[in-house]
């Protein structure tokens, strides 16, 4: 089993190996790492971010998202549902020009979607949301029109080490950990 949700140093990893994990999932805290391909401007837009600088929304695609906030964010919160229903349907046009799928095929995989789940008409139309303005954040580098999912470390976060730092520091962080733990039962 892996762990997720909150990882980003070794105490965490320590804590997960001793619940019984094999290990851990760090989204967040590898996008923030030197090595990363996101765009500059949006990890320092992730560096900037507080303790309070998320916020799970359904405003996206109609499922739950822990997102930053951010200018859109706080639009399509506030907005009316009829509004992001339009700007819906506008990225599920653009998502079928980027995929190059027909209406057709979109359909079909939004009936396969909705197959034995409790998905509204809405919610499907609502999921071609989520790559349009996920690729506008995270690849296009567009922090304001596009959406940048995160975990809530994003506001304990406030370095950009390489992957190799990053890993050293956390097994090394992991090892004091675990003896520290294994001492107390010695």
């Amino acid at each position: 089993m892996i762990a997720a949700g909150g990882f980003f140093d070794g105490r965490g990893l320590a804590a997960a190996l001793c619940y019984g994990a094999a290990g851990v999932a760090m989204g967040t805290r590898f996008l923030l790492t030197s090595d990363s391909t996101v765009p500059d401007a949006v990890k320092r837009r992730y560096l900037q971010a507080g303790l309070d600088g998320t916020v799970v929304t359904t405003r996206v695609d109609g499922m739950p998202h822990r997102v930053l906030r951010t200018e859109l964010v706080e639009k399509l919160e506030s907005g009316s549902r009829a509004r992001g229903f339009a700007a819906a349907l506008r990225n599920a046009g653009k998502f079928r020009r980027m995929s190059q799928m027909t209406w057709r095929s979109m359909i079909r995989d939004g009936l396969t979607m909705r197959h034995g789940k409790e998905l509204t008409w809405s919610q499907v139309l609502m999921a071609a949301n989520t790559p349009m303005l996920l690729k506008a954040g995270l690849v296009d580098g567009n922090t304001e029109a596009g959406v940048l999912a995160s975990g809530q470390v994003a506001g304990i976060l406030d370095d950009l080490p390489s992957c190799k730092e990053l890993i050293e520091s956390i097994v090394l962080d992991a090892i004091t950990h675990l003896q520290t733990a294994s001492a107390l039962v010695e």
